[in-house]
């Protein structure tokens, strides 16, 4: 064989090998369209319940140590998606899922050199938390402590978004429950009602099994270290004791219309 038929052939391979994967590519953008307007049609309709009946779910943040956020509610569900257009039509690709934590008393604490108030600023900035920062600085100019007064007000987030290249599915939560990022990575059929029912549950500080889910858990690397486990106080009971254990068949999201169709006008 020449040379020439030699490389021929290896670039025929190659060829080969590409469409497969072109081809593999487009199986699974379009498997993950399908799971995502699951989830969009889901969450969506999650939103619109919560926004109607505004059930008290209390939060907890830990900045540092015994330095807390306390006694935020959750409030202001949105969901948004972001599409791709092929060939006349609309494929999801990404999901959004947005809340906030809201309180009514800022939150002071002071730090005492200046590498940990750089540390704290650029924590606080990481997980786009509003803040004031009064610096106190020597007389050549070098900071020598600061006092940081903190927006009662977290911004939360669930990210859901595909990787055709891998056949996964990500999803990402963003200050849910803890300051920082987490991701979890899903085969595409794991990403199911059953699924949705544990995320729906932690998106609303219930008992659930989300973490537990899929068998690429435990999650991923978080993007913060992680904050010191301490004992989060129940919240107050609400509209929220009224949805069903973990054990019930009955499912989250149809006991949230069961408690909306119940509501008064």
């Amino acid at each position: 064989m020449s040379l020439l038929d030699d490389l021929k052939n290896q670039a025929e391979v190659l060829r080969k090998r590409q469409q497969s994967g072109s081809a593999l590519h487009d199986h699974y953008f379009r498997e993950i369209h399908e799971r995502l307007k699951l989830v969009y049609q889901h969450m969506n309709e999650l939103a619109k319940s919560l926004n109607t009946i505004r059930p008290e779910v209390i939060r907890y943040f830990y900045i540092d140590g015994s330095t807390v956020l306390e006694g935020l509610r959750q409030a202001d569900y949105q969901v948004s998606a972001r599409r791709k257009t092929i060939d006349h039509a609309d494929y999801f690709e990404a999901l959004l899922v947005r809340t906030r934590c809201v309180g009514t008393e800022k939150l002071r604490f002071a730090k005492e050199s200046e590498p940990l108030v750089t540390r704290m600023r650029e924590f606080l900035w990481g997980n786009s938390l509003k803040f004031d920062l009064r610096e106190s600085r020597s007389e050549r100019g070098y900071v020598q402590s600061g006092t940081f007064t903190v927006e009662p007000e977290v911004p939360v987030s669930i990210t859901v978004s595909g990787v055709p290249e891998r056949g996964h599915i990500l999803i990402v939560t963003r200050n849910l429950e803890n300051l920082g990022e987490v991701t979890y990575t899903y085969e595409i059929d794991e990403v199911d009602i059953p699924l949705l029912e544990e995320l729906t549950r932690l998106l609303i500080g219930k008992p659930n099994q989300f973490r537990r889910m899929g068998k690429h858990q435990q999650p991923m690397r978080p993007a913060q270290r992680a904050r010191p486990v301490t004992e989060t106080p129940e919240p107050e009971p609400s509209v929220i004791d009224d949805l069903p254990a973990d054990d019930s068949p009955k499912s989250i999201l149809g006991s949230l219309r069961s408690l909306l169709r119940r509501r008064p006008d």
